[in-house]
């Protein structure tokens, strides 16, 4: 069973490095709020979600990835797979915006140029607060699957 769950997380990885190269070719150097006629929902701490990333992350993903489930039937480890391998992927495409987007440099990934979503500092190290709320759950998740 452990080498179908690193294949699961290593292909939905690499569907989500993909999808960076169309969100940043798609995006450019917007980011987040590059379109004005999305709706919007403003979340506490300056986090914002439009509606095409509401769309997209909470509705077309996780549809395609339950089809595992509704072909095989309900499987708590399997889900358990898909969901750290989807929650794991949403960092991996949001990083890699900034790695591939040509028109939003990397050097750009850090507090005062990327404000689109609140940031943890401590000392010299920045990290976007999504991505430590994804690493706590990744370790809940990665606890009940082992």
């Amino acid at each position: 069973m452990i080498q179908r769950d690193i294949i699961i997380f290593v292909v939905i990885q690499l569907a989500m490095a993909l999808f960076a190269f169309a969100e940043a070719y798609m995006e450019g150097p917007n980011g987040w709020k590059w379109n004005p006629k999305w709706w919007r929902i403003n979340l506490p701490g300056g986090f914002t979600l439009n509606s095409y990333h509401v769309f997209v992350f909470a509705g077309v993903f996780p549809l395609l990835l339950s089809l595992p489930l509704i072909v095989n039937g309900w499987n708590n480890h399997l889900f358990l797979v898909l969901l750290l391998s989807y929650v794991v992927g949403l960092i991996v495409e949001d990083f890699l915006w900034f790695v591939v987007n040509p028109d939003y440099p990397f050097r750009k990934w850090n507090p005062k140029e990327t404000r689109w979503y609140p940031w943890v500092i401590i000392g010299k190290f920045a990290i976007p607060l999504p991505y430590v709320f994804v690493l706590f759950v990744s370790g809940l998740l990665i606890s009940l699957i082992l």
